[in-house]
C-alpha cells in the first residue's frame, strides 16, 4: 500500500496522517489493519468512518515541536508507555495496527523505536532499525537527539 512502511510485517506499520496524505479507510481495512493509533490528537481522522468499518482507534497527544521543548521529554515519557500498551493489546488480539502522526516521520518513528527497545533492542539499534524501515526518521530540527533523550529516559525509568 502506498505510504505505508512496516516495522513488523503484518503487525505494526506507520504512515503519514490523513491530514497530510489522504487515506482510504476501506483499503486499510482490506490490507489487514484492525486498529489505528493517532499520535497527533487524531487530527484529520474520520472517527465515524473508522467505527463503521470496525477499526479500533485510539488517540494520543505527542508533541511535535521543532525543535522539541524541554517539557516535551516528560510528555513523551508519560504517553509512550500508553501507546505501547495499546500496541500490545492489538498484538494479543492479533490485530495489525497502523501508527500515524502528521508526517509519519518523528512521532510515529519515536513510538516505533520505543516499541523495538521494549522488545530488546538497544536505543541505538532501535533508532537504526526504524530509519531502515522508513528512511526519513527524525529529520525535523532537534529530533535526531530528542528521540535518544526520550528512549534513554524511558530505559532508565524501567530499570
Amino acid at each position: 500500500m502506498k505510504d505505508i512502511f512496516w516495522l513488523v510485517d503484518k503487525q505494526v506499520a506507520g504512515r503519514s496522517g490523513p491530514n497530510k496524505d489522504a487515506w482510504d479507510l476501506a483499503e486499510l481495512k482490506q490490507a489487514g489493519f484492525a486498529a489505528i493509533a493517532s499520535l497527533n490528537n487524531g487530527e484529520g481522522c474520520d472517527v465515524d468512518a473508522m467505527a463503521e468499518l470496525g477499526l479500533r482507534h485510539k488517540v494520543f497527544n505527542l508533541p511535535d515541536n521543532m525543535p522539541p521543548k524541554p517539557q516535551d521529554l516528560a510528555i513523551c515519557a508519560e504517553v509512550l508507555p500508553q501507546v505501547l500498551a495499546f500496541i500490545r493489546e492489538c498484538e494479543s488480539e492479533q490485530k495489525a495496527i497502523l501508527l500515524h502522526c502528521s508526517s509519519g516521520i518523528n512521532r510515529t518513528q519515536m513510538v516505533m523505536a520505543y516499541y523495538l527497545m521494549e522488545n530488546g533492542a538497544a536505543p541505538l539499534h532501535a533508532v537504526s532499525q526504524v530509519r531502515n524501515a522508513c528512511g526519513l526518521a527524525f529529520d525535523a530540527e532537534g529530533w535526531d537527539q530528542f528521540v535518544y533523550d526520550v528512549l534513554y529516559e524511558l530505559q532508565a525509568a524501567s530499570n
